[in-house]
């Protein structure tokens, strides 16, 4: 149990973790995908130290665990638009395409939330007798969905696979097939980049290209350059093959877990499953030795810490890293308090006022669904087109085209705005400024944004100009100058001369939501 041994870390002393509006904003939207709301702003604004109680509360937010979701689909590529299975082998209707495309995705992505929401320990991931489905998985795979819930829920396979968690979840071997060809190996990669953060694609490999040899079975487990990678990956791929289907394109096969061909590594790979030189009996026990291993809590610790920080991990962070991983061991590896800790952190907690080196993100670029859920928050206005959301599809939509992942074309996130990027923040923001003019102004329904104000108001009016402060403190979390408010309202006038007050403001409105201040953090 080497991951029980670490030695106490001391945590930052309370004064030296001040932050003001500008932390909370970042805090809201990657912990809850939504802008501050005004009175946490003023709280952190009266209080460098609010924003520690106000990260708290959004820790136990309920829309944390689809943040993570997002979070994790970075790096585990799961939620792809395509798999070799589609709706109507399911006899499903073609408006259901995309609610089949990303439940099947997001099952293990959800596994992962739902542990780190309910302040699991993390070797529950790879240990529990649990998945996660909504009501169409539960629908069509071999699953016992709760009767009469909706939503996603937790849920049971009920065809034998062993309690493993993750690993017996059909989405993610969906996701990371197997072929005659690579026998189970690709998918023993992918769990070694997931849960260990190794990975063996960045092993430095050295043979003759000319040797004929190569191309047999025999070489991968006799030469001693393929026995590099080969010695520790095919006894993994040896515990995989309950999920080795015989036909990939077979409904029955993909639905359900074979346990009868478990054995069948004897005579497709030759080699018995094991754990990086440690014998296992096969699936039943490799979550165990996942679980056991201290990799897999420090990969824990990798994965959320760059995808907090928005870059990549370096040698100058190793010994961040290791306090981090210190803590989140002594806290029982439970995700809540890592997330806690990686605020504290200087590399999270960096602003654009700091002067800091340059492999920090002291702004960062909102992602394609931080952008489509603080829009619909503040509007309502939701952008779908034949039942797919636009931003988190390429199939109809623009993820990929705004910064996204998609796991296949695209693996990392965009970190710099570029054009196709400024285009559909574009339009999703006009889009969104048209529906909030035609609810709260032109509908005098709710208001969220414009406040006080009618399309009778004007510049000078008390009113107006109020109106026009709370839209700077709620969108950019920072207080409103003269020169900003003249510009604003020289822009509302000139649109409302030639077109009138409710134009003025859906043009105002789309610039301020594109504006970099709104679409960064």
């Amino acid at each position: 149990m080497l991951w029980l041994l670490s030695c106490a870390t001391p945590e930052p002393a309370a004064d030296s973790l001040t932050g003001g509006p500008e932390l909370v904003r970042r805090m809201s939207l990657d912990l809850r995908g939504v802008l501050p709301e005004v009175e946490d702003l003023e709280a952190a604004e009266a209080d460098e130290l609010a924003w520690l109680e106000i990260r708290d509360r959004y820790l136990d937010d309920a829309r944390l665990e689809d943040r993570l979701v997002e979070l994790y689909a970075e790096t585990w590529h799961t939620r792809v638009d395509v798999f070799d299975l589609v709706y109507f082998d399911y006899h499903l209707e073609p408006e259901q395409e995309f609610v089949f495309e990303r439940a099947v995705g997001e099952e293990p992505l959800r596994l992962l939330a739902r542990v780190a929401v309910e302040d699991l320990p993390w070797s529950e991931v790879v240990t529990a007798d649990w998945s996660m489905a909504d009501e169409l998985l539960g629908s069509i795979w071999p699953l016992d969905y709760p009767a009469g819930e909706t939503g996603w829920q937790v849920s049971r396979y009920t065809d034998g696979r062993p309690p493993v968690g993750v690993l017996a979840s059909n989405g993610l071997w969906w996701r990371y097939t197997a072929t005659q060809s690579n026998m189970n190996r690709a998918r023993a990669a992918a769990l070694s980049r997931l849960l260990l953060c190794e990975d063996y694609l960045t092993r430095p490999v050295s043979f003759s290209e000319t040797d004929p040899s190569l191309s047999t079975e025999e070489t991968a487990q006799s030469d001693p350059y393929c026995l590099g990678c080969h010695s520790s990956l095919d006894p993994i791929a040896a515990s995989l093959f309950g999920f080795w289907w015989l036909n990939q394109y077979s409904e029955p096969e993909q639905t359900e877990y074979h346990p009868e061909r478990e054995v069948l590594w004897e005579s497709w790979l030759g080699t018995e499953p094991a754990w990086f030189g440690t014998p296992i009996s096969g699936l039943a026990d490799l979550g165990y030795m996942v679980a056991t291993d201290s990799r897999f809590y420090s990969c824990a610790v990798e994965t959320l810490a760059e995808g907090l920080w928005r870059r990549p991990s370096d040698l100058e962070d190793v010994a961040e890293l290791e306090s981090l991983r210190g803590r989140f061991l002594e806290d029982g590896a439970r995700i809540k308090p890592l997330i806690a800790a990686i605020m504290e952190t200087e590399s999270y907690r960096v602003h654009a006022e700091e002067e800091s080196e340059s492999r920090e993100r002291p702004i960062r670029m909102m992602t394609p669904a931080q952008l489509a859920s603080a829009l619909e928050d503040l509007s309502g206005f939701q952008w779908r087109f034949e039942g797919f959301e636009q931003l988190h599809s390429d199939k109809t939509g623009y993820r990929l085209l705004a910064g996204g992942v998609d796991g296949v074309a695209l693996t990392s996130p965009q970190l710099e705005p570029g054009l196709t990027w400024a285009l559909v923040v574009q339009r999703i923001s006009q889009a969104a400024a048209h529906e909030v003019v035609r609810i709260e102004l032109e509908e005098d329904g709710p208001r969220k944004l414009l406040e006080g104000i009618s399309l009778k108001s004007r510049p000078g009016d008390v009113a107006f100009t109020a109106a026009l402060k709370h839209l700077h403190w709620l969108l950019y979390a920072a207080r409103a100058d003269g020169d900003w408010l003249r510009a604003v309202e020289a822009l509302w006038s000139d649109v409302e001369s030639s077109e009138g007050a409710a134009s003025a403001w859906r043009t105002t409105l789309s610039a301020l939501l594109r504006d970099p201040a709104f679409v960064s953090y």
